[in-house]
């Protein structure tokens, strides 16, 4: 469904509800399904991707299905074939989109490989569908690059847990998204999971998941990214967001965003269970230099703020970005160009020196399948009335209330 936007600036009713962190909720569905006692999980998210593993999770545990597609759903295809390749006695065909199929995927068979998997390729060597004779695996030390996805390296994780000789992961070169194999491993440790973690070496010392009584999945500081460049846009006032968990206690290397957006006048309280975001007019000439490699899904959000702020910038890090649902970086460089933004970027990086050209009337965006596309360029209808945004339900994919909570703030969306 496509729909056109028009911004009302006279409406704002916060609270704005949040998903659940769909990051928490699918490391909590694989640990829990690793354990012999599994734990009551409270405040799961119902979005596309969580609903893939809970889905597939369904299928084997009941023998219903040896073939198991999951869509565009990216951490399920990584954690699932981790999964169902410890998985004793399973076998299973994972597949999933005309995309997944085309997502790389050998890193992560190669080191599940060299702990004794079998995997095969059913298509192209390298990438999905996979299938995968269940067993339980050895262990020992593995070395795996972590330079292309931190969800290789936390699928690891979480079944070396089961392995029999446990597990010593060597991370070769830079680390992409280190604060989610922080995240994986302090969720396997409250799990009962002894993990140790260095720059370059992960150590899994014991194995035997011991269940909570009960875990509570946090809200989504991904999903917050729109909400905070919605405030830095429209200037907004006193803007309050439920269940965000502050920075120095929560998982989620996501809640940077509070840090970040300082650079746009934005400010943050936390009372009662809530965030209170405010935004000041601010203006700076200094290019904005910031290394997003710990954040990858920021950028988007990060992009739009800061060109319709007029903010020149560098982001560096965001390599990684060219094998999400989309080639990230280079949509967002089509697509700012439809609003009159001139963006360059290279290999690990996206900048954008002031450059300009006419804006299109009534844009249309793209998301070419990608939720995290379509929820940032939205809230740019506060300088571009009438932006359309094509195949808009694509928001399902982590965050199904989006386009109720931005009417909240102002987003009134119609279907073309």
């Amino acid at each position: 469904m496509d729909i056109r936007l028009r911004y009302r600036s006279d409406i704002v009713a916060s609270p704005i509800e949040l998903p659940s962190s769909k990051s928490i909720a699918n490391r909590a569905l694989v640990i829990n399904a690793l354990s012999e006692h599994p734990a009551e999980i409270g405040g799961m998210s119902v979005c596309d991707d969580t609903q893939a593993i809970v889905g597939a999770l369904e299928q084997v545990s009941e023998h219903s299905a040896t073939i198991v597609d999951i869509g565009a759903a990216g951490t399920a295809m990584r954690f699932l074939t981790a999964y169902f390749a410890a998985l004793e006695g399973v076998t299973v065909t994972l597949t999933g989109s005309q995309r997944m199929c085309h997502r790389p995927i050998a890193l992560l068979v190669d080191a599940l490989r060299q702990s004794g998997a079998d995997i095969a390729y059913l298509g192209e060597e390298g990438f999905p569908p996979l299938r995968i004779e269940g067993k339980r695996l050895r262990g020992g030390e593995i070395a795996i690059r972590g330079d292309i996805s931190s969800q290789y390296i936390s699928a690891l994780m979480m079944v070396g847990a089961t392995f029999s000789e446990g597990l010593c992961i060597r991370l070769l070169g830079d680390t992409l998204s280190r604060p989610y194999i922080e995240m994986t491993a302090e969720m396997m440790r409250q799990w009962g999971i002894d993990v140790r973690t260095s720059a370059d070496r992960i150590e899994i010392l014991s194995h035997g998941y011991r269940s909570p009584a009960s875990y509570t999945v946090e809200a989504d500081w991904s999903a917050a990214s729109y909400i905070y460049e919605m405030v830095a846009l429209a200037e907004l006032q006193n803007v309050v967001v439920r269940g965000l968990v502050a920075p120095e206690r929560s998982l989620q290397g996501d809640s940077e965003l509070v840090d970040l957006y300082r650079h746009f006048g934005v400010t943050t309280q936390f009372c009662d269970g809530c965030a209170v975001i405010s935004c000041s007019p601010s203006e700076s000439d200094e290019v904005l230099s910031l290394d997003l490699k710990a954040t990858p899904d920021l950028v988007p959000a990060m992009v739009v703020t800061a060109c319709l702020k007029g903010r020149r910038f560098t982001f560096e890090g965001v390599g990684n970005l060219r094998i999400k649902e989309c080639d990230r970086i280079a949509v967002l460089t089509t697509e700012m160009r439809k609003l009159g933004y001139l963006l360059t970027f290279d290999d690990e990086s996206v900048s954008w020196d002031g450059s300009r050209c006419e804006a299109e009337c009534n844009p249309l965006i793209m998301t070419y399948k990608d939720h995290r596309i379509a929820m940032a360029f939205a809230p740019a209808v506060t300088q571009h009335q009438g932006l359309a945004i094509e195949d808009a339900m694509v928001v399902n994919k982590s965050f199904p209330q989006y386009w109720e909570q931005m009417r909240l703030m102002g987003i009134i969306a119609e279907k073309i």
